[in-house]
């Protein structure tokens, strides 16, 4: 087989040169068959001139560098389909220019393909043996919550990592087209594959040049979410069967507080409490049966603490965006706990299918 593998860049100036060297060595001493795909969004620190100087150089001795040069800066993700697209080989991959991908394991993704053993190879820092150098706790801790929200649709521990290998074959006639930097996810989306296989990797954050990731790219990333709900439909009928038990859970829960309160005569703060544990282990038990579709009797006890701690969680949530609504942006009362309702139902159902049901 041959790898192409995809480089986006832009002011890479500090990086780019080291990194094909590295490359280009790795190919070599392990035989790969290898070319390098250079996609440079007309780079303000003249990147793309740096590699055609380099291109120049290399000409009598390495013909495996191809560059690309784009009118401005169009993004990460369409600049790996754009470098895919002039792509010779069996085998796709996609690196980052910064040196926060290690070249030293181009060799095991290529090899866990070459071999027959896995169609897709991921570089993964979440897994035995990855690791993050040089995160600050803001970075890595938006890094976990969209690893998380990513879990919605796939078991893999590190469904963000720009360092990945897929055949090309497994990606034929597929609409590729996600937005902002993250393409991973939505090839474990999209893509026909047998196998995934994860490779331990330790990433070190750039030490020179600056990231690209900012709000845009977050705003991209939670617009992908949405729109793949559409490819997964057994999660929106999830969601939909999770909404229908929560309303059932509201109507039990205002009918005993009633009972108890004004036929039995119980107190109505101790009968609030009783209702509203009566009306979760309703809700409990019909989306473990009917939602989620599990065997009743699996993990019982464990499973019914963690949908408790869910629920207590989306209620926090309820009461936090309720007091922002209406406190900080003037919202009636009224409406604001009807837009709070509306998140804390997406907080809980996402807490459950992820953290609760994911068997």
């Amino acid at each position: 087989m041959k790898l192409s593998l995809v480089i986006p860049t832009y002011n890479e100036k500090e990086n780019i040169q080291k990194l094909i060297k590295k490359i280009q060595e790795e190919f070599k001493e392990n035989k790969i068959n290898g070319e390098i795909i250079i996609v440079d969004d007309n780079s303000p620190d003249k990147t793309g001139d740096i590699l055609e100087e380099l291109k120049k150089k290399q000409k009598n001795e390495q013909k495996n560098l191809k560059i690309i040069h784009r009118k401005g800066k169009l993004g990460l993700s369409s600049a790996v389909l754009e470098g895919w697209k002039i792509a010779d080989g069996d085998v796709l991959g996609v690196m980052d220019a910064d040196l926060s991908h290690p070249p030293e394991k181009i060799k095991d993704l290529f090899w866990e393909i070459e071999k027959g053993k896995a169609d897709f190879t991921i570089g993964s820092r979440y897994i035995p043996g990855g690791k993050i150098k040089g995160w600050n706790f803001k970075r890595e801790l938006m890094s976990k919550a969209a690893t998380f929200l990513a879990r919605i649709y796939t078991k893999v521990k590190d469904p963000m990592t720009g360092f990945f290998m897929i055949k090309k074959e497994c990606i034929k006639n597929k609409e590729i087209n996600p937005k902002g930097f993250k393409i991973l996810l939505e090839l474990i989306i999209k893509a026909d594959y047998k196998k995934i296989k994860e490779i331990p990797i330790t990433f070190i954050n750039r030490v020179e040049g600056k990231s690209k990731a900012g709000t845009k790219e977050i705003l991209f990333y939670l617009g992908n979410l949405i729109g793949y709900l559409f490819y997964k439909k057994k999660v929106i009928r999830e969601f939909f069967k999770f909404a229908i038990v929560g309303g059932i859970g509201t109507l039990v829960n205002i009918s005993i507080l009633y009972l108890l309160t004004e036929k039995i005569g119980i107190y109505y703060i101790f009968s609030a409490i009783i209702s509203f544990i009566i009306a979760m282990t309703s809700n409990f038990i019909l989306n473990k049966v009917w939602t989620f579709k599990e065997n009743i009797k699996l993990k019982v006890g464990k499973k019914y603490l963690q949908f408790s701690l869910v629920s207590v969680a989306a209620l926090s949530i309820n009461l936090f965006f309720l007091y922002i609504f209406t406190e900080f942006f003037g919202i009636y009362y009224i409406i604001s706990q009807i837009l709070a309702i509306g998140i804390a139902l997406i907080a809980n159902f996402l807490g459950n299918k992820i953290y609760t049901f994911s068997r």
